[in-house]
């Protein structure tokens, strides 16, 4: 698999991750809302730049979906940088269900992003 498919797919099972998941992947960030949208922010653009023509029409509006739910987090006022807003925020629900989408849809697997393999074990 080639970087930018297996960057994807990284970034998709963290944010694919149960919550409690979530809070565990990166342990000394003081925002991990940030870093978890930054990083999809980071792969997929790099993704669709080779990928995009050769997606079907359901790969493309779960990855758009996806992407217009982490902007409004960004936007939102439950962008707080806070594990409770990770927590309980009902977007947030919506990203991890949307992310489980988008790893079915790939035919990539619902499991632990290889990178945090040791950090969630």
């Amino acid at each position: 698999m080639n970087s930018q498919k297996s960057e994807l797919r990284a970034i998709l099972q963290a944010l694919a991750l149960p919550v409690t998941g979530q809070l565990r992947l990166y342990p000394n960030e003081a925002c991990k809302v940030s870093r978890l949208i930054q990083e999809y922010e980071q792969s997929e653009p790099q993704f669709l730049a080779i990928w995009e023509t050769s997606l079907n029409e359901s790969q493309q509006a779960v990855l758009g979906s996806l992407r217009h739910d982490l902007m409004q987090i960004c936007l939102g006022a439950d962008h707080a940088c806070t594990d409770l807003a990770l927590r309980q925020s009902a977007r947030w629900q919506r990203v991890r269900v949307l992310a489980r989408s988008a790893l079915v849809t790939f035919g990539w697997p619902l499991a632990l992003p290889p990178q945090f393999e040791r950090v969630l074990a």
